[in-house]
């Protein structure tokens, strides 16, 4: 268990919290909620009550739906997008542990969100030989559970990243060409 998750009062408090904070305009109704963050939904009931008595977030009807939705006249609402939205795109280490079960990784990069840019094409790019699309795709959607956000990203094996690096591929130079942060390199890219 992590700092955070000690005085925030455990993991799934956590992640739903860094859900809203993201998210700050967006409406989730309950089952939405559990299954982004990838938490049983009684479980997502009692925190979502629990952070609605704080006054993080607030309960709504639409129609015959219960949604829920920040609190934007929150009292520390600044401070804790601050807090917990930066620890969370800080740490590398865990989220490239994540990364590793997609393949053998050789280069990673983060950019986009993990840069505090919202119109980056891609968040995280991964060159790994040997990934599965399907591999990708739930290493990534665990990454969005635990940050509260989705993730853009790009995989591509040594081979296709050295060739579209070499021709100037739009999509490898918005992510190398704006501010980004390598976060593996093997191939000697920074050479």
């Amino acid at each position: 268990m992590d700092t955070l998750e000690k005085i925030f009062g455990g993991a799934h408090r956590v992640k739903l919290m860094r859900l809203f904070l993201f998210n700050p305009v967006l409406y989730f109704e309950t089952a939405d909620v559990a299954e982004r963050s990838k938490i049983d939904i009684s479980k997502t009931r009692a925190e979502l009550n629990f952070l609605a008595k704080a006054e993080l977030i607030k309960r709504s009807t639409r129609g015959n739906k219960v949604v829920w939705y920040l609190n934007d006249k929150f009292t520390y609402l600044h401070e804790f997008q601050r807090l917990l939205l930066d620890t969370s795109l800080k740490n590398s280490k865990p989220i490239l542990k994540k990364l590793s079960k997609i393949g053998k990784l050789k280069f990673v990069v983060f950019s986009g969100i993990f840069k505090e840019l919202t119109e980056g094409r891609i968040d995280i790019l991964v060159v790994a030989e040997g990934a599965k699309k399907s591999t990708a795709d739930a290493v990534m959607a665990s990454i969005e559970a635990d940050i509260g956000k989705e993730i853009r990203f790009a995989v591509l094996d040594s081979e296709d990243f050295k060739y579209r690096l070499g021709v100037g591929d739009r999509l490898i130079r918005d992510v190398l060409d704006y501010p980004h942060e390598i976060v593996l390199d093997k191939l000697g890219v920074l050479q």
